[in-house]
């Protein structure tokens, strides 16, 4: 290949990249979400939650305190009453015998023009399985709930994220993938954000709850996919329901959902502000010395469905393994979002940046709060602990 074929073809390559770098306008502004969703399920396309009321309230009082501030259910006037006195949303199912999206389309119909304008409502769930070659219902179903509802999102999901860049109109659009079990997760990531990027979507993932040694190693397994998902620009999560997380009855939670409560309660708190942060712009990684796992790679090498942070760009990462996903902030600000690549030890990091910083601020997960960080010779340190992600804001 000549020199010439050779430019014009790096030019092109460059151009693609860019385009995909430029987040696509976002979905009209009544219908995007404006919370950081902590979806709780009990399964979906029928009704395993308790029918008595007083039950119910236990149930939602239950995941409450245990950090979710989503339930995805069946909608019903007295459910809406009891997740609104707890201030909880509820992600309407779709898919139920009587508000069918497609099977039963005048009660679905129904039901969502009577919830334009409910407070209480989050989304519309339309899908969550492998979409294949129905892309086209799929697609029928988004155009007929916009046009029941235009005043709140809808939800699809698909398997692996295979089919998902073919919606029209997305508004939420999600995954799942069992990745640690199955493999695929950054491959699977990439994907879901190219979709996000293209049509301005926001994107969820349905996470595996138990893929680790429940009350040993599950916690770091979950939380592991969770803040990952969140350097990718994940804007909320549910978990996969197989039971041992409450009992339906009484309200107790088991073994299983005091892991979960444990995963919510590292991300609730930072929620609002990735949700104030968009999609990212650009995610790469550092070398890495030790797998997920906690395994050693030899020779350290970047994961390999990335790319590093360019040699040439305004920081670069001193010290410490983690993915990088880089957003930009309200004001002007750049925001990074470094996940942890190990989901069993912490990470000392260290960025150091090539040009001037006015003010480095890290966001305090527990208390809630913006703390300022010391930038020592154009560097700040910190650490992301084992399997969590940490928010960061640099003025320049």
């Amino acid at each position: 290949m000549n020199w010439a074929a050779m430019k014009l073809l790096t030019c092109a390559a460059a151009w693609w990249l860019a385009a995909l770098a430029v987040p696509a306008e976002p979905a009209e502004a009544p219908r995007r979400p404006t919370h950081y969703a902590i979806i709780f399920n009990m399964g979906y396309a029928a009704d395993a939650f308790p029918q008595d009321a007083d039950a119910f309230e236990q149930v939602v009082a239950s995941v409450k305190k245990a950090h979710f501030n989503t339930i995805w259910c069946k909608y019903t006037d007295a459910r809406a009453e009891v997740c609104r006195r707890h201030g909880v949303k509820i992600m309407v199912d779709l898919l139920v015998p009587e508000h069918h999206v497609y099977k039963s389309p005048d009660g679905a119909g129904a039901l969502c023009e009577r919830l334009q304008g409910s407070d209480v409502v989050y989304a519309y769930h339309l899908w969550s399985d492998r979409i294949g070659s129905t892309i086209e219902g799929r697609n029928r179903d988004v155009a007929n709930v916009r046009r029941w509802d235009p005043n709140h999102p809808t939800y699809v999901g698909d398997y692996h994220a295979r089919a998902i860049a073919g919606l029209k109109d997305a508004d939420l659009i999600g995954y799942y993938d069992f990745h640690w079990l199955r493999g695929g997760h950054f491959r699977h990531l990439f994907r879901i954000l190219d979709a996000a990027r293209r049509t301005g979507a926001l994107f969820l993932r349905y996470t595996h709850a138990d893929p680790g040694r429940v009350g040993i190693g599950n916690y770091n397994r979950v939380l592991y996919t969770v803040a990952t998902a969140n350097a990718f620009g994940q804007k909320g999560y549910t978990y996969h329901y197989a039971g041992g997380t409450i009992d339906p009855h009484t309200g107790e939670s088991g073994p299983l959902m005091k892991d979960l409560a444990r995963v919510n309660a590292e991300v609730a708190k930072l929620g609002p502000e990735l949700m104030k942060i968009g999609n990212p712009t650009a995610v790469y990684s550092t070398p890495i010395t030790r797998t997920a796992k906690d395994d050693p790679v030899d020779p350290p090498a970047v994961a390999a469905e990335f790319e590093p942070v360019p040699a040439e760009h305004w920081f670069r990462v001193a010290g410490g393994e983690a993915i990088v996903g880089i957003f930009r902030a309200q004001g002007g600000r750049d925001a990074l979002v470094l996940a942890n690549h190990n989901a069993y030890q912490t990470q000392g990091m260290s960025l150091e940046f090539r040009v001037p910083v006015k003010s480095v601020r890290l966001f305090d997960r527990k208390q809630g709060e913006w703390t300022g960080l010391d930038v020592t010779g154009r560097r700040v340190e910190f650490k992301i602990p084992p399997a969590a992600c940490e928010l960061v804001k640099i003025e320049r």
